[in-house]
């Protein structure tokens, strides 16, 4: 029998997802070695792979926000990683979130949020205190971090209102970028680059 167009695009798919995390965790070794070039590379390929994966799964129910937000990663992750196009990158992923809230707004996500307010308010104390603590450390950074970090709090609040696995991926987007954060303030420590890749 024949196979159908939808079964061909389907078995793709989870040899899609492994070549994803092959490539990222070639990228957090390169950049555990401090191999530079390469893990760009890497890492300019890891969200077209990942938007792949979820085209080949979803297909023509992939939706558009979501298309939109990986691509906008894709302009961050590349920005970021060279000093000329990092506020670039910064409205890249600041357009991402602004995607995934949106999305998440339209899954009803807004009626668990205001039931679940302290969810809000911490995330609320969490921005603030970090702010209070690295904006001064940031220089001319400080207030592109602050808009980008409030859209990320907003993000990782509305994700807790969709359910348990979209609120623990925000959560974890908050701390991989909170990492990157103590980075720009110069309060680097080891092994952060790594803890960065695995919960991004």
């Amino acid at each position: 029998m024949p196979v159908r167009p939808a079964s061909r695009r389907y078995s793709w798919a989870p040899a899609t997802l492994a070549l994803y995390v092959v490539l990222g965790t070639a990228y957090t070794v390169l950049r555990a070695l401090d191999v530079g070039g390469p893990a760009v590379l890497l890492k300019a390929l890891l969200m077209p792979t990942l938007l792949l994966w979820v085209v080949l799964s979803l297909g023509r129910r992939t939706p558009r926000l979501v298309v939109a937000a990986l691509a906008l990663a894709t302009v961050g992750d590349v920005g970021l990683e060279f000093e000329a196009g990092f506020l670039i990158g910064m409205a890249g992923f600041l357009g991402m979130q602004v995607c995934y809230v949106v999305g998440f707004l339209r899954l009803g996500a807004w009626t668990r949020v205001r039931d679940r307010w302290w969810v809000g308010a911490a995330y609320l104390v969490v921005w603030l205190g970090a702010n209070l603590v690295l904006g001064p450390r940031l220089d001319d950074l400080r207030i592109p971090i602050l808009v980008y970090s409030l859209a990320l709090t907003v993000m990782a609040t509305v994700a807790a209102g969709v359910d348990r696995r979209v609120g623990l991926g925000g959560l974890l987007f908050l701390v991989s970028d909170l990492l990157i954060g103590f980075d720009l303030a110069e309060l680097d420590f080891a092994g952060r680059g790594s803890v960065v890749m695995v919960t991004y």
